[in-house]
């Protein structure tokens, strides 16, 4: 992991747009596309441990903080204070456990109105970063879980419905399981879900 005071890092966090993860049973070719295609000239980090499959000279290799794929992406986003862009609803899987708040959806975004909620998400993290960071040091899961819910209404473009698929989610890492003992890997991670045969 690189240490916090290393030019790279502060580089990296000034820098980052998201990070990626999807499960080993999915094939997110498309939507890695659409992304290499949208963030041309903005980076977007990944763990070392998830093979991409396609080269992508803005997609950046972060060094593995734990061997678990889900957790080590999740808990790369706390670090870099940016959100978790999960690749197809069933690499959603991997963070049910941890999921604190969501918003369903059947509405079809389209290019423009992902990539808009893309940058909500970035704020979402930046805005609420040290308020999650000082609940998670006082042991308060239930604020958390509120702060999570007042941040939903920044989303408010978006349509509401229970039965749709998950679009927007917050992950609590401090239910992934484990003890953390840095803050830095304690913010909720705000994540979005991209999977384009909901399309």
């Amino acid at each position: 992991m690189l240490d916090p005071i290393e030019p790279h890092y502060l580089q990296l966090v000034k820098n980052l747009r998201g990070i990626i993860f999807f499960s080993e049973s999915v094939s997110p070719d498309t939507e890695l596309k659409w992304l290499r295609r949208k963030f041309k000239y903005r980076e977007l980090g990944f763990s070392e441990t998830l093979k991409l499959g396609i080269s992508w000279r803005k997609a950046i290799p972060l060094p593995k903080i734990v061997n678990d794929s889900a957790l080590d992406s999740l808990l790369q986003a706390s670090l870099y204070i940016c959100p978790l862009l999960i690749l197809k609803e069933e690499s959603l899987n991997a963070y049910m456990d941890a999921v604190i708040a969501c918003i369903r959806t059947k509405q079809q975004l389209s290019d423009k109105d992902l990539k808009f909620n893309i940058r909500l998400v970035n704020y979402s993290i930046t805005d609420f970063y040290l308020d999650a960071i000082n609940l998670a040091l006082k042991g308060d899961l239930d604020g958390r879980r509120k702060l999570a819910d007042r941040d939903l209404k920044r989303f408010w473009r978006i349509k509401h419905e229970a039965d749709g698929t998950p679009l927007i989610v917050y992950i609590d890492p401090l239910l992934m399981g484990g003890r953390l003992e840095n803050p830095i890997f304690m913010s909720l991670v705000p994540a979005i879900v991209i999977d384009f045969q909901h399309k």
